[in-house]
């Protein structure tokens, strides 16, 4: 009867010991009002700040946002406007976009057959005082002399018309050119901000200028400070 009694106490005392020894296995469980656990999913679990940890979806979303005036066509009404800002204090970014396309006229002499009928032509040339032409050396204009690219019409062929006066064939062809165009950057959380007078001021110079909103290019509002 006493070997029973000794082997009942050595169970309850092996229980004992386990049950407080064991790993913490209720960490990822939490205790309900009926006394009752339930799991925890991992996005339930705060640090000891009581914040959701960063995630690179929530990181990414940190990028600053710009304001953006534009576009000028020409990169000296541009800088004007970045003077009219640095009036005020605001720091600004010039930035340049090439997305923009727009029509010229090439005025040229069609490739001749060889390298040596193209020098020759260029010698013409040369004898001739034209200005403004070189050789293409490579491509299916290979031997081809350019004699200038015009953004008006008229223009080319007031030059076409010059030239073969002298006794040359030019020619003009439409063809397709980048355009640059120019913007103004700051950044839209800074402190200082255009008055409503200036920017008013400058759609009014500039015809066709406008504000939007893009996300930051790295650098902006560094300068025109």
């Amino acid at each position: 009867m006493k070997w029973m009694i000794s082997v009942l106490l050595l169970v309850n005392l092996g229980i004992f010991v386990w049950h407080y020894q064991r790993p913490d296995t209720q960490a990822g469980m939490r205790e309900l009002e009926d006394g009752t656990t339930r799991l925890v999913l991992l996005r339930e679990n705060r640090d000891s700040t009581g914040k959701q940890p960063a995630t690179a979806e929530t990181q990414g979303q940190s990028r600053l946002v710009c304001y953006s005036l534009g576009p000028f066509e020409q990169k000296e009404s541009a800088e004007k406007a970045i003077e009219a800002f640095r009036a005020e204090k605001i720091p600004t970014r010039q930035r340049v976009d090439r997305d923009a396309i727009r029509s010229g006229y090439w005025v040229y002499l069609p490739p001749a057959e060889s390298r040596q009928q193209a020098n020759h032509s260029l010698a013409r040339l040369k004898q001739a005082k034209a200005r403004d032409y070189f050789l293409v050396a490579t491509g299916q204009m290979k031997n081809a002399i350019s004699l200038g690219v015009f953004s008006k019409a008229k223009l080319a062929k007031a030059r076409m018309e010059e030239l073969n006066d002298q006794g040359f064939n030019a020619r003009v062809e439409k063809v397709t050119l980048p355009k640059r165009m120019y913007w103004l950057d700051w950044e839209k959380l800074q402190q200082v901000q255009p008055s409503a007078q200036l920017l008013a001021s400058l759609r009014e110079q500039f015809k066709g200028v406008g504000q939007t909103e893009r996300v930051c290019a790295p650098g902006a509002g560094n300068s025109g400070r």
